[in-house]
């Protein structure tokens, strides 16, 4: 069904091309070349040689009547530029991974370089954290107001065998009534043994508001799919002859891996609508003195299956019952949300909500004697805003009023709302939240990988303090406290054994990161700086991070060809302390603490090329270029090596009608 929707996309999108640009024949015969030649330099060459389309010679409407708008019901215009910060997001999360490590293969999971509290949600936190940075969540979701339909295509090459793209539509049917539809695709096989990655993400978005403004709906389907294939990370001796530069293993498929029948699949599908009513007659646009009340529904199924043909011994004795490993958890939850609205020039604006999440959690699902949490569950949540003399106070306040798994939140915070040259927020947040139903729960057929424990909430105590000046860049500080830290740890002593267990940290932990970003230019060439410092005063080292991370940009910029081509070219470097990363371990599609080899230390170099013509930005990227003379000591986890040079260039093509 997914390959239909896939089509139908592709057949819209053609339509939109065939009726908006009357004299791109050349155009497309050029992106053709693009996919048939994908590592040769000359058919970027071939993509500039563009006649004028005819999207300059029609009257498209002003680009700022182009309106994404995201689920808080905050709008931006679609930006078509090209920018430093447009090449950091063009990756496979199209967003800025700064704070990440990827691993060899696009599509794999991340490992973290910092501790993240960015997502303040009282809900239970996500099971099976791989799959967390890729998984398209509710708040992710954007919605779209546009004058003329306009499609997007984006492509980018992959490692070996495969490609991965992006398809998206979206057109107002009226004035009042949107939708958009979009899949995204991947398949790559990578350079290691096992480790072919693939993705599969259909998106369907609506959203109405009536002739008097006084009802809106917005409303989306998501289905999504990774498939990894695992191969637990090199055995010792490949680890060595790694190290050692061995020539005979510079092809990396002759590296020996600790398994190769394994994969991990990971599914979900959700079904969300959100609607509200203003209750007071005579709606004026700017919506100010109103009331109004809402509902908000979501339903998703998450999945995550561990298959393995035959067991190994790296996670102990396997039950004698099975013939193959084919650990399965099933998540199902049900969010209602009952809310009043006050936007009101006087008091501010205030909400009330009302949740009840019912969850059903089972483990070894596919098993008879299944074990699950299952309970119904119901928190209270007060939020205001007001601006004052420059300034907006935000507040957020959730209690939960029953039930073990739903947490209890405060986040306080007050910021400038000028558009001076300075501008700063300051503010606090509490947080307890469920760590993840697989901490508590979760069975396999390796008898040693079964556990049924009772799980404390993990609170965290953040201040933090952002400041943002045209002259000094932009500097984020954040204290936090952390209790009941939870954590996955290795049974075993031998340097065999990936056996995982849980563990909760009963002593606080106090956690500093300050982060600054500024960019210099100097005439058409530009530094752009991000730097980041961390640490952790803990009694256990649990939390390991790197004390420092840098990534520094110089590039040059400039316009030719009378304007029809603007073009960016530089180098970009990355750089974190050495640290002992956490080792993933694909049994629980998570990482779990080692103290046994440190990561890091090493420069990550890769040199760029964007350019753009008309709507269309070619990316060409040599990345980790320097790999090839500073020796073998990258990685992405122990037993991961980081990725060897390679490069990959894509495109981001919008179509106007």
């Amino acid at each position: 069904m997914k390959n239909y929707f896939f089509i139908i996309i592709m057949t819209i999108s053609s339509l939109s091309f065939l009726y908006g640009q009357k004299d791109n024949i050349e155009l497309k015969s050029n992106l053709d070349q693009v996919q048939e030649s994908k590592n040769s330099i000359q058919s970027l060459k071939s993509i500039l040689k563009v006649n004028n389309d005819s999207l300059e010679r029609s009257k498209l409407p002003e680009i700022q009547k182009y309106l994404k708008i995201s689920i808080f019901n905050d709008s931006t215009y679609l930006d078509t530029t090209l920018s430093i910060k447009k090449h950091y997001k063009f990756n496979f999360l199209r967003k800025d991974d700064f704070e990440l490590l990827k691993f060899s293969n696009i599509g794999q999971t991340y490992n973290k370089l910092t501790h993240d509290l960015n997502d303040l949600s009282f809900l239970p936190e996500f099971s099976f954290y791989a799959n967390k940075h890729a998984y398209l969540s509710s708040s992710d979701v954007s919605y779209f107001h546009v004058p003329t339909p306009l499609t997007e295509l984006f492509f980018k090459t992959v490692m070996r065998q495969g490609q991965y793209t992006d398809a998206f539509f979206t057109s107002n049917i009226s004035k009042r009534f949107n939708f958009s539809i979009a899949f995204k695709g991947l398949r790559s096989l990578g350079n290691y043994q096992n480790i072919l990655s693939g993705l599969k993400q259909f998106r369907f978005t609506t959203n109405y508001s009536s002739e008097n403004n006084r009802y809106n709906l917005r409303s989306h389907i998501i289905s999504q799919s990774f498939e990894k294939q695992e191969n637990g990370g090199l055995t010792e001796e490949s680890i060595e002859n790694f190290e050692l530069e061995d020539p005979l293993f510079n092809e990396r498929s002759k590296l020996s891996v600790k398994f190769e029948n394994a994969t991990n699949l990971f599914s979900s599908k959700r079904y969300f609508i959100d609607q509200d009513f203003i209750i007071n007659k005579n709606v004026t646009s700017s919506k100010k003195n109103t009331v109004s009340i809402g509902h908000r529904f979501q339903y998703e199924t998450l999945k995550n299956t561990y298959s393995q043909d035959s067991p190994t011994n790296f996670y102990g004795t396997i039950n004698s019952a099975l013939s193959r490993i084919d650990d399965k958890a099933e998540i199902k939850t049900t969010l209602n949300e009952l809310y009043s609205y006050l936007n009101s020039n006087f008091f501010g604006k205030i909400k009330v909500i009302y949740t009840n999440y019912n969850y059903n959690y089972k483990s070894n699902s596919l098993s008879a004697d299944f074990k699950s949490l299952s309970q119904n569950e119901s928190a209270l949540t007060f939020k205001f805003n007001k601006s004052f003399f420059n300034h907006d106070l935000n507040a957020t306040i959730t209690k939960n009023l029953f039930g073990d798994r739903l947490g209890n939140l405060i986040d306080l915070s007050v910021s400038s709302s000028n558009k001076n040259k300075i501008n700063y927020s300051l503010g606090i947040n509490i947080l307890n939240k469920h760590p993840g139903f697989y901490y508590e729960l979760y069975s396999s057929g390796y008898l040693d990988v079964n556990w049924n424990n009772e799980i404390q909430r993990t609170q965290y105590s953040n201040i933090f303090f952002d400041f943002k000046s045209q002259n000094f860049g932009n500097i984020r500080l954040d204290f936090r406290t952390i209790d009941n830290f939870t954590y996955f740890y290795l049974s075993g002593d031998d340097d065999i054994s990936m056996t995982p267990q849980v563990a909760q940290n009963k002593s606080t932990m106090d956690y500093l990161r300050i982060k600054w970003n500024k960019e210099f230019k100097f005439g058409k060439f530009a530094l752009n700086n991000t730097i980041l410092y961390q640490t952790v005063d803990q009694d256990e080292d649990i939390l390991n991070l790197p004390n420092f991370i840098s990534r520094n940009t110089i590039y040059y910029s400039n316009t030719v060809l009378k304007g029809a081509l603007f073009f960016q070219s530089g180098f970009t470097f990355k750089y974190f302390s050495k640290y002992y990363a956490d080792e993933y371990n694909p049994l629980i599609s998570s990482f779990h603490v080692q103290s046994k080899k440190q990561i890091g230390g090493f420069p990550i170099i890769d040199f760029f090329i964007n350019a753009k013509i008309q709507q269309t930005r070619l990316f060409l990227k040599a990345e980790h270029f320097n790999s090839t003379f500073s020796g073998n000591n990258f990685y992405s986890s122990p037993g991961y090596p980081y990725r060897d040079f390679t490069i990959r260039f894509g495109l981001v093509w919008n179509f106007f009608n």
